[in-house]
């Protein structure tokens, strides 16, 4: 009896746990047919990539975690968890598990102009107070969420550049590893070929470039390279499009074992592309220089004080510690979104927003959304002179570590103006580097030493290298004060000259004196008038208030007569 009925209760339960999964399995809803109006509904999805955001306001504090839900039937939806309810999902979501979210809120997705799209849907997910999840097993395991953008819209400019996209092609062309201080820093460059023989530049960045520059450094080149990159950023730098890696968001199929990849290659056979593209991945020759060999072998080292004077065009290093920022010429500069170069505001437009007009003659676009670039004035100081140089963007981002558009739209937002400096820019203060510098064709035309940074490295090595050569070359390189010429009528007059903090052509120069008094060209350009009255030096008198030949001398107003020195006299 008693075996009976654990038979019959077991029986029971199993009935009353297959009959609720089959209730659970028949409310699931796919991601195409959420209804936004009604928040009692259950997904079952896998968190195809997580990430979090940090505050704008504390860069330390994480403000959202975000997710790309990706469902059995393909379709992707974007998705969020606030800081208030960290205490309840952070622990429990993980980045390619599968889930079951019950009572969730549907928002309009409306990202920032600067954030990155990565699902069609005009709605976003919210995670709410009532949100319930259960770990799931059952997930397809072909199914990843890729939609392929023909490379022809990406080329032509027809997506927006704020859509991601995913991208598939054969690899026609490669570069090496382009090395970074930063390993997320460090690049290799592609190009894609779709079916229909379009071609596509492709950067991958960090552990991307990596994974790829491996697997064709390895692997046999006679057989065609299929890759896909999904969620790629689309680039337009300076007008040539491309696409690249998104940080960590971005996944790369390289040769795997996926559908998409086995069609691909298929089509290639039918069309007789596999024998014409077998083995044919060149390299591309870049211009990129190793920071051993542009820093300790390809250009001069100087002191400051040797590269003063703008003889002619020409690079060279020095090595020095950035000492202070002047803070009378602007941090940034307004950027043409297209090509980079300098835009100015186009006065009495009829605009409701101010537009601002490139200056680059071969561009001459219009835009209202121009881009903040860094361009700062830093004073750096080595054991000969100080000067004055323009660290522009791609070397002050790399030492901040946050964009010029980011930082000045932190600033305006906590009520300061561009021409306020952010004190984020201390950072750079007391930072010991190298720097390649550059000397241009209007800085030799207008005598202006104010130079431009095109490299710059705080790599320990490097700097002691360079340090050692210029103690080798300090003895000939370095006047000695004491052995200099007497003659005060000597001394080399040095005009003080116009400057700008930076070496634009078209920037009209404003006069100030750039010398400070730590430099050997003050000491040499100072007009030092050594002629004093005898008098003023020696009283040949031992008792000037006694003599009966001069007025008494008057007092200081400190009470006390000015002190005179009293020569020996000869017996």
């Amino acid at each position: 009896m008693e075996l009976y009925s654990c038979v019959w209760i077991s029986s029971h339960i199993r009935n009353w746990w297959s009959s609720h999964i089959d209730m659970a399995t028949s409310k699931i809803t796919f991601i195409k047919d959420i209804d936004p109006v009604n928040s009692d509904f259950t997904i079952k999805v896998k968190v195809l990539k997580l990430w979090t955001l940090n505050s704008k306001f504390n860069e330390n504090e994480k403000y959202s975690i975000e997710m790309i839900l990706l469902d059995e039937q393909g379709s992707l939806i974007q998705a969020n968890v606030f800081q208030n309810l960290f205490y309840k999902f952070e622990k429990s979501l993980r980045e390619g598990s599968v889930y079951e979210f019950t009572t969730l809120s549907v928002a309009k997705h409306n990202p920032h102009p600067k954030s990155t799209i990565f699902s069609d849907l005009p709605n976003k997910i919210t995670f709410i107070r009532e949100t319930e999840l259960k770990e799931s097993l059952n997930f397809p395991k072909n199914v990843f969420g890729l939609s392929f953008v023909d490379f022809q819209k990406i080329n032509s400019k027809v997506i927006p550049t704020q859509r991601s996209v995913d991208v598939i092609g054969v690899v026609v062309s490669r570069t090496t590893i382009i090395p970074s201080q930063k390993k997320d820093k460090q690049r290799i460059h592609l190009e894609l070929k779709n079916l229909d023989g379009v071609l596509l530049k492709v950067t991958l960045w960090g552990h991307f470039a990596n994974k790829v520059s491996d697997y064709l450094d390895t692997h046999n080149t006679d057989d065609c390279v299929v890759i896909i990159v999904q969620f790629a950023k689309i680039n337009d730098y300076r007008g040539n499009i491309g696409v690249a890696s998104y940080y960590d968001v971005t996944t790369v199929f390289i040769n795997t074992d996926i559908d998409e990849i086995k069609q691909f290659r298929e089509k290639l056979a039918k069309d007789n592309e596999s024998s014409q593209l077998s083995g044919t991945i060149s390299l591309i020759r870049t211009k990129h220089v190793s920071l051993n060999d542009d820093f300790l072998k390809n250009n001069e080292v100087k002191t400051i004080y040797k590269s003063k004077e703008p003889v002619q065009v020409e690079e060279f290093i020095i090595v020095g510690t950035i000492i202070g920022i002047r803070q009378d010429k602007p941090w940034c500069y307004q950027s043409c979104p297209d090509c980079h170069v300098k835009a100015v505001e186009i006065p009495d437009c009829n605009e409701d927003v101010k537009l601002y007009k490139c200056t680059n003659v071969e561009c001459n676009k219009s835009t209202k959304v121009p881009i903040p670039r860094y361009m700062i004035p830093v004073c750096v100081q080595d054991d000969s002179a100080s000067t004055i140089l323009t660290m522009f963007d791609r070397e002050a981002y790399g030492l901040l570590g946050i964009s010029a558009r980011d930082l000045a739209e932190k600033h305006t937002r906590l009520g300061f103006s561009l021409g306020i400096y952010p004190p984020e820019l201390n950072f750079l203060k007391n930072k010991h580097l190298a720097f390649k510098v550059s000397v241009t064709k209007y800085n030799v035309k207008f005598q202006n030493s104010v130079y431009t940074i095109s490299r710059v490295t705080e790599e320990k090595q490097i700097i002691e290298s360079l340090e050692r050569k210029l103690l080798q070359l300090q003895p000939a390189t370095l006047e000695s004060l004491n052995d200099g010429p007497s003659d005060s009528n000597s001394q080399e007059k040095i005009l003080t000259k116009d400057w700008v903090s930076h070496s634009d052509e078209n920037v009209t120069p404003s006069t100030g004196n750039i010398l400070t008094p730590t430099s050997f060209e003050n000491v040499k350009s100072t007009s030092m008038n050594l002629t004093r009255k005898f008098e003023e030096v020696y009283d040949v008198e031992q008792y000037s208030n006694s003599s009966s030949t001069k007025a008494p001398r008057l007092s200081t107003g400190t009470g006390e007569g000015i002190k005179l020195l009293i020569p020996k006299v000869e017996k």
